[in-house]
């Protein structure tokens, strides 16, 4: 009898899942690293006098499709066991229908130089910027857009699931109501609208294309079973002042508009097998005295090179909300600090990390952690100035320079986070969950 037990829990040992592997790293985007850009609607707009607000471009940015091996070289010393990047889909469909093979060529070439570093990609599909021949015909407007983008999403998958530089882990879009604000509500970004009509007609092209393109990687029978599903979602944890007994329903209502509104129409629970969560602060909303009657802000605290209200709490919150929300695996897909001098980033990272620490022994299934960035790249209408890297670059020469919180968090990574109490499925080992 106690043979036939002992021999029972040997086999029970053996298939039980693996524990899930905590994910350090850091990554960057195709148009804010590469340099040499395709055509693209970024790419156009920052050849508009103004709109960039430091005058400068992304034609050189931090080299990255020219010399990749120097920013893996440092991920690796880091002590980083993910990397996350995009794939430029201008690079990939210069033209409607005509796919650039050696594009895609050169994406396997650099996902197979991070496998030989030991580092686990991560591809985001869609990171801001449009090909030049999609925003000529209306961009997230587009009544074509959900088809061309799943056609996009399929091809490239197929092509970048398997061989050598294989990759798992895959993001859809990269922030979609950051990019439907600062495009078509805002006009800070192309199409540089203010139009809450367009706003809404953009953010459900974004909602349309998500969808079915997880369908047709899902119904996909020629796709490994164990690749993994989600977007980069901008969470911001919602406060609110100055509406008297109405502040805990103001409260509410901006946390349903600015955080859940794009992940319910998805499904999140059911198309998503985890969550991204990019993280950089909290939203305050006020009562004004003028019209629309309504401010926001990031409350006190110490501010970035770019006026962001440093607020570690909030990341926390945003990981107990999301998981709260949705039950699913949550990786932390950005945080970073825009911080040239480095003053700030050393005792950010520690003060965010502890958070994260804090949320899995309360036993929420934080799965890893990405910097935001490694090294300064082009950060979209701000330009070159905000410096969010580990690693500073001279721009000029293309020469990389540890900053001291890059050994920060070498010696964070080398000091690892205790298990969850809780936890999450190891998600490289179990097949998609096809929610």
């Amino acid at each position: 009898m106690l043979a036939s037990a002992f021999a029972l829990s040997l086999v029970v040992a053996s298939t039980r899942a693996e524990p899930a592997p905590f994910w350090w790293g850091a990554g960057g985007s195709a148009f804010q690293m590469e340099g040499e850009p395709a055509d693209s609607d970024w790419r156009r707009w920052t050849r508009q006098p103004g709109r960039i607000a430091d005058g400068t471009d992304a034609e050189r940015a931090a080299r990255f499709w020219a010399q990749p091996e120097k920013e893996l070289d440092l991920a690796r010393e880091l002590g980083a066991t993910m990397y996350r990047l995009s794939i430029a889909w201008e690079r990939v469909e210069p033209e409607p229908g005509r796919w650039d093979d050696a594009a895609l060529d050169r994406y396997e070439r650099i996902l197979s130089a991070m496998r030989r570093r030991g580092l686990e990609p991560l591809v985001t599909l869609h990171h801001f910027a449009l090909p030049g021949w999609l925003a000529d015909k209306g961009g997230l407007t587009a009544e074509e857009f959900p088809e061309r983008y799943a056609a996009y999403a399929s091809r490239v998958v197929r092509r970048l699931s398997r061989g050598p530089g294989r990759v798992r882990w895959w993001m859809t879009f990269n922030e979609p109501m950051v990019l439907v604000t600062g495009g078509y509500l805002l006009g800070e970004w192309p199409p540089g609208l203010r139009s809450p009509l367009e706003a809404k007609r953009a953010a459900e092209g974004l909602v349309r294309a998500h969808t079915r393109a997880v369908a047709a990687l899902r119904a996909d029978t020629e796709l490994p079973r164990d690749l993994k599903l989600s977007v980069a979602y901008h969470w911001r944890p919602v406060d609110a002042a100055g509406w008297g007994p109405l502040d805990p329903f103001v409260a509410w209502a901006g946390d349903r508009l600015l955080n859940r509104w794009f992940l319910e129409a998805i499904r999140a629970g059911e198309t998503l097998d985890y969550l991204g969560v990019n993280y950089y602060g909290r939203t305050v909303v006020r009562r004004a005295d003028r019209w629309p009657f309504v401010a926001l802000d990031e409350g006190l605290g110490v501010r970035s090179d770019l006026g962001w209200v440093v607020h570690p709490e909030g990341l926390g919150r945003a990981l107990r909300d999301a998981s709260a929300a949705y039950g699913l695996p949550l990786l932390v897909a950005e945080n970073g600090v825009a911080d040239a001098s480095d003053r700030l980033r050393p005792d950010f990272l520690r003060a965010h990390l502890a958070e994260v620490r804090r949320a899995r022994e309360a036993g929420i299934p934080v799965i890893g952690y990405l910097h935001w960035a490694l090294t300064d790249n082009f950060e979209w209408a701000k330009g070159l100035a905000p410096r969010f890297g580990l690693v500073a670059l001279d721009h000029e020469t293309g020469r990389r320079s540890p900053r001291p919180s890059f050994r920060v968090y070498r010696d964070l990574i080398r000091e690892g986070l205790p298990p969850t109490r809780q936890d999450a499925p190891n998600l490289l080992h179990s097949p998609s969950t096809g929610r």
